[in-house]
């Protein structure tokens, strides 16, 4: 309560001093260096560095149409003459810890400039009191950056935070500085919705689009992927009559049939965060057609056909646990693919060879173990 107390008093002193003075930092500067503290050469308990921040709305000079207009505008900074490290710590994970510490300083920013571009009163103590709320937490929950598992967390979520802040009229924001990359190490999961089948060539005379339902499991490692599923479909006949191999089956004009498809497919991700993944793929399946009550045309799925396409997730939904050097990434996903595939019904007389442009879209279910990349900290 004394630290909350203490943060409280010069923070909400800090604004109206801060510009006047020739050490103010401002975040939008780039990254932290060990150049913008003071050294000294001891800790106080286990805080081995303290970095002082404040929050501040000023008129900037801003082009807009060619002209310079002032605008007012939130700044996030530092003050260099009160930031401090233990000269025996300054280590990388130190220093990034100050940087994250000072991103969430950059997200109230961020929430106050959103207040101030559409018009609403802005209480500077509110603001003050929840960031030195939030502050308090963060170095707490990382122990003053001693555990740079927490850290690592922490700079995870205000990056999303920052990412969901739409840009307004004012500026365009910055990408947070010190971005975590990642590398995907594996996941598994299930997708599932709606799909369509278009016969084309000389598929396109004999059936009509058919609609229906997909069903997918998939799982795989770094950026190779594997997936297994399903089909099934219901469509109709175009002609007047389709003759069969077997005469008993022959179909007729409307007559209602359903198909289904079963695949495996592989596939290399090039596009593969946080939140997209964008994968090729090439597989291959076995497909069936029936009719009248299920009876075979194709003597069941058993015609092979290669397929090609792309397959698309977004995660939409997340839930995130970190361990050491990694984040488990619970998500839900819009999913899309879309493919063809080089069909050939052998089970008609005239054998008609052609493709299906095939288009799914649903819902996707996936664990996914991301590798952190820890970003390069200058050590100055």
């Amino acid at each position: 309560m004394k630290r909350i107390a203490y943060l409280l008093v010069v923070c909400c002193l800090l604004p109206s001093m801060a510009l006047g003075q020739k050490n103010i930092r401002y975040w939008e500067k780039g990254p932290l260096t060990w150049n913008d503290f003071t050294q000294v050469d001891k800790s106080i308990g286990s805080e081995h560095s303290y970095l002082e921040f404040g929050l501040d709305v000023v008129d900037r000079k801003q082009e807009i149409g060619g002209l310079q207009i002032a605008v007012r505008t939130a700044v996030a900074f530092c003050n260099k003459d009160m930031s401090w490290v233990d000269i025996n710590y300054r280590t990388p994970e130190q220093l990034r810890y100050n940087q994250v510490l000072f991103n969430l300083v950059e997200l109230h920013r961020r929430r106050l400039q959103v207040a101030v571009d559409t018009g609403q009163r802005v209480n500077m103590d509110y603001y003050m009191r929840l960031l030195t709320y939030e502050v308090d937490s963060f170095s707490r929950a990382c122990n003053y950056g001693n555990n740079t598992d927490r850290v690592l967390w922490w700079e995870n979520e205000i990056r999303q935070q920052m990412d969901s802040i739409n840009p307004l009229m004012v500026e365009k924001h910055r990408e947070a500085n010190l971005v975590t990359g990642y590398r995907p190490d594996g996941c598994f999961g299930m997708a599932m919705g709606g799909g369509a089948k278009i016969f084309t060539g000389p598929l396109h005379k004999y059936f009509a689009p058919s609609g229906g339902f997909y069903f997918d499991v998939f799982g795989g490692g770094w950026r190779h992927n594997f997936n297994f599923g399903m089909y099934i479909g219901g469509g109709r006949c175009i002609p007047d009559s389709i003759v069969t191999k077997r005469p008993e089956n022959k179909l007729y004009f409307d007559d209602h049939i359903t198909t289904l498809d079963l695949h495996i497919d592989y596939g290399v991700s090039v596009i593969d965060n946080r939140r997209l993944t964008l994968t090729p793929f090439v597989g291959y399946g076995l497909q069936g057609v029936y009719y009248d009550s299920n009876t075979e045309v194709s003597n069941g799925p058993s015609e092979g056909c290669w397929r090609l396409g792309v397959d698309a997730q977004y995660d939409f939904a997340q839930a995130s646990a970190s361990s050491r050097n990694s984040v488990t990434l619970f998500g839900m996903a819009a999913h899309g693919k879309v493919y063809v595939c080089f069909d050939r019904f052998r089970s008609i007389v005239d054998e008609p060879r052609g493709l299906t442009l095939n288009f799914q879209l649903g819902l996707s279910f996936r664990y996914r173990d991301m590798k952190v990349l820890r970003s390069a900290v200058a050590k100055k």
